[in-house]
């Protein structure tokens, strides 16, 4: 089997999404792809916070797993279910609260999170010298990638915290991250939020890091399928949570292995760059990625606080981690630290 290169994905949203935002109830989806080791990952933004699927692809892990794996790099989160209502993705990663939407709006489409590698918001703001965290920032306009997103969480995270209202800051939507550095270096906004490397960038036009998220904790990019998947193909997502436990431990026992490959996949050529994103989120990478019930849980309550769907009775329900849990019961998992 061979692996596929990494290719951008444009899925129509269409009344998928329209409907999912509203919080009305659409049904049916794509048939699912039946026992096959063959699958498409879908991933939501260009950073080293997809440095797992990065390393998994470059150095062959999937491949040893028995997996012919295909990333795609879609647009925005806000594209994460209908990728995977449409079946153009098998697994998709992204911010909890797009697929929480999308789990307690969509009749038919039952999805589930099976692994967790990273439990904190792993987001900079990078903007105008003149900012300062906390007050300093209020009444300043932040680029944000779309609604849904995990910086669009992030705010919202950081309003609750600080206790603001949310005219305190203006939220603007740029629908991707690139063009997210291009409205702060021509000043339609005062700051943008994203992942390491891409803020970092900005510094050489004269930005700086006002602050990071990472004291927030959150379900960051928790993998996710729809159910119907997971039943026709266990053998498929059992070599994928293998493999994502594996990458985890290369990230972590192999920093040159892990910097080549945010080089190659981040879109930075300068090495200092790319170190800076690897001892960011060295920190931040999980080496048990068990999906977090409580993360879970307050991501859809961050998703029904802003008018998306109502409450489960127990979202645990969302949750497959016996996947994960079998890896660390035979004691895979912590013979790759040792």
């Amino acid at each position: 089997m061979r692996m596929r290169a990494t290719r951008r994905l444009s899925v129509p949203l269409g009344v998928v999404l329209a409907l999912t935002a509203s919080g009305c109830a659409v049904s049916g989806s794509a048939s699912v792809r039946p026992a096959s080791m063959k699958m498409t990952i879908g991933y939501t933004a260009i950073g080293a916070a997809y440095s797992d699927l990065y390393v998994c692809q470059d150095y062959g892990v999937f491949k040893k797993n028995g997996l012919d794996v295909k990333l795609t790099l879609l647009n925005s989160s806000s594209q994460l279910v209908a990728a995977l209502v449409s079946n153009s993705v098998q697994i998709g990663v992204g911010a909890t609260t797009a697929t929480a939407a999308g789990a307690m709006n969509l009749k038919g489409v039952d999805l589930r999170y099976i692994a967790l590698p990273i439990k904190r918001y792993y987001m900079e703001m990078w903007g105008r010298k003149s900012l300062r965290p906390g007050d300093g920032i209020k009444g300043a306009k932040i680029g944000l990638s779309s609604p849904g997103s995990l910086g669009d969480a992030a705010m919202d995270a950081l309003i609750k915290k600080n206790g603001w209202s949310k005219k305190d800051v203006q939220k603007v939507y740029l629908k991707s991250t690139p063009a997210e550095v291009s409205a702060l270096e021509n000043g339609a906004v005062d700051a943008i939020v994203t992942q390491p490397p891409t803020g970092t960038k900005t510094r050489r036009k004269g930005f700086k890091k006002i602050m990071d998220f990472t004291d927030l904790p959150v379900a960051a990019n928790a993998y996710t399928v729809r159910t119907d998947y997971l039943s026709a193909n266990g053998k498929a997502v059992a070599a994928f949570t293998k493999s994502e436990a594996q990458c985890l431990a290369l990230l972590h026992n192999n920093r040159q292995a892990a910097v080549r490959s945010i080089m190659k996949h981040s879109g930075v050529d300068n090495k200092a760059l790319a170190e800076y994103s690897y001892d960011f989120f060295n920190r931040l990478w999980a080496k048990d990625p068990r999906v977090d019930p409580g993360l879970v849980h307050d991501a859809f309550a961050a998703t029904v606080a802003k008018g998306v769907g109502t409450m489960p009775k127990n979202t645990d329900v969302f949750i497959d981690n016996s996947y994960v849990d079998k890896l660390k019961a035979s004691g895979f998992i912590g013979s790759l630290y040792k």
